[in-house]
């Protein structure tokens, strides 16, 4: 009787890390990719985040276009004419994709800015 419940518990033990193993397979933990156009802005203090998103995409595997969730985290100047700009974006599975590109900057706003 005893030998019995063990293989029972056994099975069921197995049956539950299949079904475990074939959650996690299904799930999605790949981020978006961000794409930028082939014009940078130049960046200009004070620019507004719409100018800096323009041109800027964001698409992923499962959700399709999700340049809506796109963000400008930080804004970096390297005090030599140009600021790093940090673009972030998520998709429906919040994976999170965090990408930064260079621009020339223009009238003294090559300083950190954010």
């Amino acid at each position: 009787m005893e030998k019995k419940i063990v293989i029972i518990l056994c099975v069921l033990d197995v049956i539950l890390l299949g079904f475990s193993i074939f959650l996690y397979v299904g799930e999605d933990r790949t981020p978006p990719a961000i794409a930028f156009g082939e014009e940078a802005p130049v960046y200009r203090e004070g620019m507004e985040e719409a100018a800096l998103l323009e041109g800027v995409t964001a698409v992923d595997e499962r959700d399709g276009d999700v340049t809506d969730s796109l963000l400008i985290e930080k804004i970096s100047g390297t005090g030599e004419g140009t600021v790093i700009v940090t673009y972030v974006a998520r998709d429906e599975a919040n994976n999170v994709e965090k990408v930064s590109r260079t621009l020339e900057a223009r009238g003294g706003a090559d300083r950190e800015v954010e």
